[in-house]
């Protein structure tokens, strides 16, 4: 008996392999991306649980262990490492009833920081301190709700210092080179940034920007016109 064996043409193989290469490729960046947000939640669940359970005794350079009596930390045990480390960078909560934002804040502007919570540029003020504080975070998760703010919207951001009330002074959407360009102010202040537009699929060509002043103070934080191109923002829905 005679077998014969019938070669595929060098292109159908190659159209095979690039197609199997693609779908793994596809696999692999589902996975990191389901990666991605189950670090980020699981991060802002066991910290959010940390801050409320220490109250107003919460220190950010301590790193006392959580009681074991606390309910929402009672989970399965290949969680608990991951639940029972407070974070010493963790700076605080922020907060913006309107458009239902509720995230945590950590102390620097990297993507690992990023990737679990808002973070904070370390170059500026602390909340409650005189100047502006800056808070970054991505569009496709954390600051998604921005997209809803208004003027005159409250924010309010919890620290082991206080709580801070600030209110939306102005929105605007400036080129990425001027998303920082703010001139030194001595009010108190809150500028939140992050990436639009927001359904702009890979990196994003500019930058939304939310400036507010504390609520208690009459004055309002300046920015350098020259220095920003106003552009219309997205209504809120």
């Amino acid at each position: 008996m005679v077998l014969r064996v019938r070669l595929q043409p060098p292109w159908k193989v190659f159209l095979g392999v690039t197609a199997d290469l693609l779908i793994l490729v596809g696999v692999a960046g589902v996975l990191v991306w389901g990666w991605g947000l189950a670090d980020g939640a699981l991060y802002q669940y066991a910290q959010s649980a940390h801050f409320e359970a220490a109250g107003s005794n919460f220190g950010i350079a301590d790193n006392p262990a959580v009681p074991e009596t606390s309910p929402r930390l009672t989970i399965s045990t290949w969680l608990a490492p991951a639940l029972s480390r407070r974070d010493p960078l963790l700076l605080g909560r922020l907060e913006i009833p309107s458009i239902h934002l509720d995230v945590m804040v950590r102390e620097g502007v990297d993507e690992a920081s990023l990737r679990k919570a808002a973070g904070h540029l370390p170059s500026s003020a602390f909340p409650g301190e005189n100047g502006n504080v800056v808070l970054l975070g991505h569009r496709d998760t954390f600051f998604r709700p921005l997209r809803g703010i208004t003027q005159g919207d409250p924010i309010r951001v919890k620290t082991p210092g206080g709580s801070f009330q600030y209110i939306v002074d102005s929105i605007q959407v400036v080129a990425p080179q001027h998303s920082l360009a703010f001139e030194t102010v001595l009010a108190k202040s809150i500028t939140l940034i992050t990436c639009f537009p927001f359904d702009y699929v890979g990196p994003a060509p500019r930058r939304f920007v939310v400036r507010a002043r504390m609520a208690d103070s009459g004055l309002v934080p300046s920015v350098h016109k020259d220095s920003v191109e106003s552009q219309p923002v997205e209504r809120k829905q």
